[in-house]
């Protein structure tokens, strides 16, 4: 055909577009069969957008050989390539692709030509995922509950053992190789989260990882990167998981049953054996090479200060986090657009309500903001939450949004997990802190712009289990995970903390779900199958989750301190429609305390009903009332509205 046509191409239909598409990349296949310096297309990222969107042109990644000198044109003229930029190898192409308004989903190729020959390079507009029902975003109303895949259910054998991967990879006796969890079996055990009563499923990384085994005379070996965090491409499922028609049927379910998902994304690194390592787009790609690079020292306080020296912000943000995870640099324009483009491509491919953005301190705080504005113009309301895994509130306060930093930089991140708060709380109900270190830790919320917006975390896969803690006892357990389902913020869980799982340090912590897999010999996804122990905490954490469900003032209420000593601590959570007040008594006899009940509002009168942990209501008398807890429990009231609530209660 004529080039005139190919460009006019439009005036085809969809189908006879296809075929010469097809035809198109036929014809130059055989071409470079014959020419070893014709061009070729190895990967095209993103492979596919959306006319509409907010990000118009679309900055596309082409890696290849033979790219010198290459032109690109479009076969549509709703497709307008421009600003090239090819690397000193030839290897990757950068190009801007402009799409017109009103364009409709389909395929449309573009041409690349050279002096050596010609290809095409395939890509594709996408029909718009349905924003009333996806891209939800998470609120406080939400409860989270973390899954690693790998280690939670396999309901797919068939994806277990993928052709390039040794068999010693696919081994549940070491645990640090893959053990089969994939998506099949999450979408499998849906109705359990239904059933708990969980509103959002956070899944650590399904980017695709090396299928191999790590050998080296370290502890640590033989691995793999069962975990997700070592991706080697950003636009592929990880095989093991499943799919993207997978992944998608298992949003659509989820969202179906009202259960919310969150994507875990790392824009911060890369594993060794992404092909970038060898060949990276640009010379300034990464911080440094696999030969020669910063390793972190985790001077994380240095991001914190206005008065650190440049050597340690820089080895902060451009360390390694380890040997085997490349930095990239998100101050390289070319690496921030790709990240940020990469980020809106799996919401918008997949419908998923959240991120949870890795290792998001050692990113430009400049980066952050970036990546929350263009993820809120697109969908506005999606919601990132950041790691910052640090014990220190300033540095929890210092990356969430909505208030400027020193450096003039509002991050505009909508959450980060308040570890500050998690660590205090693992001390406290582990008896190595009195309880009143919990109201201690919580003044330090004035440094929030608005302490509800954390998330609050019962455990994740990073840390030892509560339950092999050294001090810790169901009972403790129970405390933590109450406390943590009552306080201000968003709720996370770790699976199998429901069922107090045992675990020590990493990878102990992140044995297998009972039940999920075959030959297992019993299921805790049911009662009948869960040890006394088991199902005490399973019913305890369902039971402080569905109060957290059914009362406003625990989801969205202010938090008013009312006693606290070295065995109690007593708060209320308060809105304009009820209060209820949660008390904690670690002790190991029963307490029984007197409430200010008149300095939360609550007047003479006023009936205090048993919601959780005892039986007998109260009234509130002479501005008082008297409530009874029982030993080594949290118990919780309710009460009416408030009488002359604080300005600014919800």
């Amino acid at each position: 055909m004529k080039l005139r046509q190919v460009r006019d191409a439009t005036c085809y239909s969809f189908n006879a577009l296809r075929v010469f598409s097809f035809l198109l990349i036929i014809g130059n296949a055989v071409l470079a069969s014959t020419n070893g310096n014709a061009p070729a297309i190895i990967k095209v990222e993103p492979p596919s957008w959306w006319a509409e969107h907010t990000i118009n042109p679309v900055r596309v990644l082409i890696q290849g050989r033979n790219l010198t000198g290459a032109r690109i044109r479009a076969t549509s003229s709703t497709m307008q390539p421009s600003n090239l930029l090819i690397n000193p190898s030839g290897t990757y192409l950068f190009v801007d692709i402009r799409v017109s308004p009103g364009t409709h989903a389909g395929s449309y190729p573009l041409l690349l030509e050279t002096l050596q020959g010609k290809t095409t390079i395939p890509f594709t507009i996408e029909t718009p995922l349905d924003a009333g029902t996806n891209f939800q975003g998470i609120t406080n109303a939400d409860v989270i509950y973390l899954i690693m895949p790998d280690r939670f259910a396999d309901g797919d054998p068939a994806n277990n053992a993928p052709a390039d991967a040794p068999a010693s990879a696919n081994d549940r006796k070491n645990s640090r190789a893959w053990h089969g969890g994939d998506l099949r079996g999450i979408i499998t055990h849906l109705p359990y989260f239904k059933d708990l009563g969980v509103t959002a499923l956070w899944l650590t990384p399904w980017y695709d990882n090396w299928n191999g085994l790590n050998s080296c005379a370290k502890p640590w070996c033989p691995n793999t990167y069962y975990h997700g965090y070592h991706a080697i491409d950003y636009y592929r499922v990880e095989d093991r998981f499943g799919d993207m028609a997978t992944l998608r049927e298992l949003v659509e379910k989820a969202h179906r049953l009202g259960l919310k998902v969150i994507q875990d994304q790392v824009a911060n690194h890369v594993g060794s054996r992404h092909p970038w390592v060898q060949d990276p787009p640009l010379d300034n790609w990464f911080h440094g090479t696999l030969d020669r690079h910063l390793l972190n020292r985790f001077q994380n306080s240095a991001l914190l200060s206005p008065h650190a020296n440049s050597e340690e912000v820089r080895n902060t943000l451009d360390g390694w986090f380890s040997d085997d995870l490349p930095d990239l640099n998100q101050d390289e324009p070319e690496v921030s657009r790709y990240e940020i483009q990469n980020s809106l491509w799996w919401i918008g491919m997949t419908g998923v309500d959240g991120i949870r953005q890795d290792t998001i301190q050692y990113l430009p705080r400049s980066f952050i903001r970036d990546l929350s504005s263009a993820l809120h113009r697109q969908y506005p309301r999606i919601w990132m939450v950041g790691e910052v895994f640090e014990r220190d509130a300033a540095q929890t306060a210092f990356f969430i949004g909505g208030h400027t930093g020193w450096d003039g930089i509002d991050t505009m991140l909508d959450s980060d997990f308040d570890f500050s708060l998690w660590n205090i709380s693992l001390q406290v109900f582990t008896n190595k802190l009195p309880v009143r270190a919990l109201r201690d830790q919580l003044k330090y919320d004035a440094l929030y712009p608005d302490p509800s917006k954390v998330t609050t975390l019962v455990n994740n896969h990073d840390n030892a289990r509560f339950i092999s803690l050294q001090g810790a006892s169901l009972e403790g357990d129970m405390m933590h995970t109450a406390f943590t389902l009552s306080v201000r913020g968003i709720p996370q869980l770790y699976y199998g903390e429901e069922i107090a799982m045992e675990g020590g340090e990493d990878p102990d912590n992140r044995r297998d779900f009972p039940g999920g897999f075959p030959g297992d010999s019993r299921s805790a996804f049911v009662a009948s199958g869960r040890t006394p122990n088991e199902e005490r905490m399973y019913q305890w954490t369902r039971e402080w989750i569905r109060l957290r469900n059914e009362h406003s003032a625990v989801r969205d209420g202010g938090l008013i301190d009312l006693v606290y000593d070295d065995a109690v601590y007593a708060f209320v959570r308060q809105d304009r429609n009820e209060s209820v007040i949660v008390i904690i008594n670690r002790a190991s006899a029963e307490t029984s305390l007197t409430i200010p009940a008149a300095a939360v509002g609550l007047k003479d009168g006023s009936k205090l009903l048993p919601l959780i942990g005892v039986k007998a209501k109260s009234e509130v008398t002479g501005g008082v009332a008297k409530l009874v807890v029982p030993p080594r429990s949290v118990v919780a009231y309710l009460g009416p509205p408030t009488e002359g609530a604080p300005a600014g209660l919800p």
